[in-house]
């Protein structure tokens, strides 16, 4: 070759470099950015759905101890005997009923004390009065039971504590009442260090905003007023029934890092907050940058071998051609009256193209045929590949553990028998079940033998059904939903039946149901003509539902 090619304005090498690391390298680097970005938000939005339904168990578990707690308290003042020898007896088997209890007062109708029991056997405190408490207060003016804002009482140390109270009711009169310190630490550590586990950590207000309980590496104490940002929780906080909205905030974390939080505002007025670090989602992110780096340089390797084998490709074939072009053109076949008529320099030329025109027509011909076959096999993999997304979607739709319909099976479902039901004037019938004290069978026999149970639970009700049209779902946990297409109310009361039965008589062993085997309760609702969408059904079959557990569960009812 002339070396005064090296010298022109451009360079076909440098250009095929170009293009090919436009082509090859962006994409990568496209690709990887939006995999990063995509990765990162599920992370986020698992995280957020992590954080909600977390703090709203949690805060549930918390108003059931609680509860369960201001239960024994009121139970003993309704009826503290007034002879101090039984009275002291009862106080004493309270503590031993409720071992998170510090200590139990009980105060006349004036506010002062009449008798006191430490659970650890410490001196009754010298506090002879009450009168100025807000827990004696609350009891006294409004009939009520209380659960205090948190303390530190002295005589307990550094011991940060909380008051339960409850009147002492004599016929409509106020005999007095009764209060239980009850220490932070007893429901509150637990269930923070469970939720540590899953680098989530927990932060407890009380109605005065103060700091309840606050675990390690949140800038609150005990004791503490979160000012502004727990105003700011506070506001956001709602019921444990609804979803909340997560939050992200700084001034939470000690430091100036930011964190997702999650509140719930209890029924008594303290508010739940569930709190992780925006940390969390980054960790994930470094390995992933560090394994897509090594596939940018990889690609770059790739290239660069790619285009000095190129460059060694095209170095050779270009000097073959220029060498061999005119020995390929002397074969050519075209008119020589025309080629005559060319110029001299043109006509080796013209006989050359002419020679690569008849080649062309017959490669043409050739390429005709390969592209029929390529065109018949793009069609059969077409076809392949709509079935692969048929069967996909189909997957979408499916709870994988019990082969139900999963939640968004359930609505498309539903919504589709509805409609069919109204256009077509058919009976629609709806079950809703739910397994008896499933819950207590995961904590007894762990979550593996839970999701066993869930599968054989799936395969008794599908055994129960009549018809090959019926619709089984699990919209969530525990809890399964029946459609029963063309199927009037008797019919599906007949269903609902055969289900509660089939059920038994998968006879599986729940040592935490009194009758010793797992058992559901079936609520039964069919169309009405004054139904306005399918929610109208699932409502009625969900109060069914309820019912059927009030009455003793294990049965069904409409």
């Amino acid at each position: 070759m002339d070396d005064s090619a090296a010298t022109s304005g451009w360079s076909l090498r440098r250009r095929l470099a170009q293009v090919l690391v436009s082509t090859a390298l962006l994409p990568v680097l496209l690709f990887s950015a939006a995999l990063l970005w995509s990765q990162w938000k599920n992370d986020k939005d698992d995280l957020q759905m992590r954080l909600d339904s977390n703090t709203r168990l949690n805060a549930e578990s918390l108003e059931a101890f609680l509860d369960a707690q201001l239960a024994g308290v009121q139970l003993l003042a309704d009826r503290l005997p007034e002879n101090a020898a039984a009275r002291d007896e009862d106080m004493a088997s309270l503590l031993s009923a409720y071992p998170s209890a510090l200590r139990v007062l009980a105060v006349g109708s004036d506010g002062h004390v009449l008798a006191a029991r430490d659970a650890r056997w410490r001196s009754p405190s010298a506090q002879s009065s009450v009168v100025d408490t807000g827990w004696f207060k609350e009891a006294r003016d409004k009939f009520r039971v209380q659960i205090s804002d948190v303390y530190r009482n002295a005589a307990y140390g550094n011991e940060t504590v909380v008051t339960l109270s409850a009147p002492m009711l004599r016929g409509a009169h106020f005999a007095g009442a009764l209060a239980v310190d009850v220490p932070v630490e007893s429901f509150a550590r637990v269930m923070a260090e469970s939720l540590l586990r899953r680098n989530l950590s927990m932060l407890l207000l009380d109605r005065s905003n103060r700091v309840i309980y606050a675990q390690g590496g949140l800038r609150w104490a005990q004791l503490d007023q979160a000012g502004a940002v727990g105003a700011r929780l506070r506001n956001n906080a709602m019921s444990a029934e609804k979803a909340g909205r997560v939050l992200l905030l700084g001034g939470v974390l000690q430091g100036d890092g930011l964190a997702y939080v999650s509140t719930v505002r209890l029924r008594n007025g303290w508010v739940l907050a569930l709190v992780a670090p925006r940390s969390v989602l980054l960790k994930p992110l470094v390995p992933r940058l560090l394994l897509l780096g090594v596939l940018v340089v990889v690609t770059l390797m790739g290239l660069g071998l790619a285009l000095w084998q190129q460059r060694q490709l095209l170095h050779k074939s270009i000097g073959f051609m220029l060498n061999s072009l005119r020995g390929y053109a002397l074969g050519g076949r075209m008119n020589p009256a025309q080629v005559d008529l060319m110029p001299d320099e043109l006509q080796p030329l013209a006989q050359g193209i002419g020679d690569l025109g008849g080649r062309m027509n017959a490669a043409y011909a050739e390429l005709q045929d390969v592209l029929d076959r390529r065109e018949q096999e793009i069609t059969e993999r077409t076809t392949s590949l709509r079935e692969a997304v048929a069967n996909l979607d189909r997957i979408s739709r499916t709870d994988a553990l019990t082969g139900c319909l999963n939640y968004r099976g359930f609505t498309e479902a539903g919504d589709r028998l509805w409609n069919q039901a109204r256009e077509q004037a058919q009976p629609l019938s709806v079950l809703a079940l739910d397994i008896d004290h499933f819950k207590l069978y995961n904590d007894l026999y762990g979550h593996a033998e839970g999701d066993s149970v869930l599968r054989r639970f799936a395969g008794a009700v599908r055994s129960a059904l009549l018809h090959s049209d019926d619709v089984l779902a699990r919209p969530g946990g525990e809890e399964f939903t029946v459609f029963l297409p063309n199927t009037t109310h008797v019919q599906a009361l007949h269903v609902g039946a055969r289900v509660v039965q089939r059920v038994r008589d998968a006879d599986i062993v729940h040592a935490g149901s009194l009758k010793g085997h797992l058992t559901v309760s079936v609520g039964v609702a069919s169309l009405e003509p004054d139904d306005l969408e399918l929610e109208d059904i699932l409502k009625r079959a969900d109060a069914a539902l309820y019912r059927a557990k009030g009455a003793g569960r294990d049965g069904f009812c409409d």
